[in-house]
């Protein structure tokens, strides 16, 4: 089946769905969702925009010797890519800003793509540290703690690999041209070239200062948020610490690995409620507070992303042409 991956994916947003909802009592939901107070729905649309700053900031960084980029135009591509996310299966929005950074600033698709790569492990290290800083504080199941500590592991795994191949250049792509020559469709000019581009696009990791900037960036972005959940907390009267805030967002964060439809529909809300079952808050209202910071979470880069769309001048007709092609031309190589 051609979409099967995107048939599973609903199929278990479905499936999370109906673990988060079961045995409730409707007339609670609909009343832990009528006590909003959308007045505190402001700043916690303020820390999103912030948080988004701070990942522009991040990717500005990695990029690195590039010093004609603007963190307004990174900021406007992350947000049409975090569009096309929301709406899209397999973060297909994540191939589209780097592909459009690319073509904006004359790069390789596959050197733009790669600063995206490691957005993403930087992401998931962020996520286990801060879920390490929890440990004190919450007893978390060890049917929780276990896979995430996996994931962490993974992502510690590939930095190192990462951290190996920038710094013994010349022997990893030694090695590459010893497996091409093992395994012929690896021998493919154009296909060695992007194995080089994607390496060049690593050389940030060799600049300490840079990946303390890149490091700092993600912690603000994800602190951001994490101030983002508990303000939404404050909104509808779940009067919790911290760490119940920081608890959620580490979970579904973490919890974007599974396959699920667009945007984490079901995914995001069970793990919100099994995570906030271990302070006490019932069903009906860790669901109403799912449903409301989902919402938030889910809309603000729609709208956001449309207005960036608007400013950067691309038609919606441009944007599927660019991600129809994109696919085909990260193999290309472009000079950088």
């Amino acid at each position: 089946m051609k979409n099967w991956r995107l048939w599973i994916g609903i199929l278990v947003s479905l499936v999370c769905l109906y673990l988060a909802a079961r045995g409730i009592h409707f007339h609670s939901l609909l009343e832990a969702l009528g006590q909003v107070q959308y007045l505190w729905l402001l700043p916690a649309l303020g820390l999103l925009v912030f948080a988004m700053l701070a990942r522009a900031y991040r990717w500005r960084l990695l990029l690195y010797s590039l010093s004609e980029l603007r963190i307004g135009r990174l900021f406007n591509l992350l947000n049409i890519g975090y569009l096309v996310n929301s709406v899209s299966p397999l973060r297909l929005g994540d191939v589209l800003r780097a592909y459009l950074c690319a073509e904006l600033h004359r790069l390789s698709v596959v050197r733009a793509f790669s600063t995206v790569a490691v957005e993403r492990i930087v992401d998931t290290l962020t996520i286990v540290f801060l879920l390490l800083l929890l440990i004190p504080f919450v007893s978390l199941p060890a049917g929780l703690a276990r896979p995430a500590f996996g994931v962490g592991l993974v992502a510690i795994g590939a930095v190192l690999i990462l951290f190996f191949v920038v710094s013994r250049r010349e022997q990893s792509l030694a090695l590459f041209d010893r497996l091409a020559a093992r395994f012929g469709f690896l021998v493919w000019e154009p296909f060695r070239r992007s194995v080089v581009s994607a390496v060049d696009g690593l050389t940030v990791l060799r600049s300490w200062q840079s990946m303390v900037g890149v490091g700092m960036g993600s912690l603000a972005a994800w602190l951001s948020t994490a101030l983002q959940f508990y303000v939404v907390m404050q909104a509808m009267g779940l009067r919790l610490p911290f760490t119940a805030a920081l608890l959620v967002l580490c979970l579904t964060s973490l919890g974007m690995v599974v396959p699920s439809s667009p945007g984490y529909i079901g995914v995001f809300e069970y793990l919100t409620v099994v995570s906030l079952a271990l302070f006490g808050v019932s069903r009906e209202a860790a669901l109403g507070y799912a449903f409301v910071v989902h919402a938030l979470g889910y809309l603000a880069p729609v709208v956001l992303g449309g207005i960036a769309i608007w400013i950067e001048g691309y038609s919606y007709a441009r944007l599927r042409h660019v991600l129809a092609q994109a696919g085909s031309n990260l193999l290309r190589h472009n000079t950088s």
